[in-house]
């Protein structure tokens, strides 16, 4: 016997893929807002998949510079550029690592917003605006067709 369901005539709506600028506010914030299973399709497209490699990124540099069970790293240098390109130097002492990377002026805003968040330094009314107005962006019905049934 066949169980397979008839081919519907409703057409499913497409989905649309979110403000990026949010999704990456969200994945270094709040991870679990954005999961790849439930958002598979929205990881797929290159824009996604990138998206997904910045907040890595971005969450990587929270965790050296939180210490979280290791040694502990600090911004030794900052430099922005004409472009809002942020050059940011770290390094953990402990372990004679040092690191520079090139964040956009949104990545070190998420960087200081996240920071500040957890009890290490201040946070600039222009870097929480940043990161709000990036967060506003993906609007109120966030994951309508988003799931797969």
């Amino acid at each position: 016997m066949n169980h397979a369901r008839p081919p519907s005539s409703r057409r499913v709506p497409e989905y649309s893929h979110p403000d990026f600028d949010g999704v990456l506010c969200a994945l270094v914030l709040a991870p679990p807002t954005f999961s790849r299973n439930r958002f598979f399709d929205l990881f797929q497209s290159p824009e996604g998949h990138r998206v997904r490699r910045r907040a890595a990124r971005v969450r990587g540099l929270i965790r050296h510079l939180l210490g979280e069970g290791r040694a502990r790293g600090e911004i030794t240098g900052e430099q922005v550029l004409g472009d809002g390109q942020v050059i940011l130097r770290l390094c953990v002492p402990e372990l004679s690592f040092e690191r520079t990377t090139a964040l956009s002026e949104l990545e070190a805003s998420i960087l200081r917003y996240a920071l500040h968040r957890a009890g290490h330094g201040a946070l600039a009314q222009e870097d929480r605006d940043r990161v709000e107005r990036a967060l506003e962006r993906l609007g109120p019905d966030l994951g309508q067709g988003a799931g797969r049934d």
